[in-house]
């Protein structure tokens, strides 16, 4: 088995990536179907227990829009 080093992202995507992880709050509540605690990213939620998602509506912050998306790095071949 060969061992790969990973990439080291340049200053701007580590900041870009910095950015991005700030804003981001792990939140905790009880799933309303069956009661287990779940924990989610800014206020929305999937309980891995009985499977109950919460609307996206009800997060605390909007979702990223496809502007916001960047295209991944093209992958060296190999």
């Amino acid at each position: 088995m060969k061992w790969r080093a990973e990439p080291v992202p340049d200053a701007e995507r580590a900041a870009a990536a910095a950015a991005f992880l700030d804003g981001q709050e792990i939140t905790r509540t009880q799933c309303v179907q069956c009661y287990s605690e779940i924990a989610g990213v800014n206020g929305r939620y999937a309980c891995g227990n009985c499977g109950w998602v919460n609307p996206w509506t009800e997060g605390h912050k909007p979702l990223p829009t496809a502007e916001d998306d960047v295209p991944a790095p093209e992958s060296p071949a190999g």
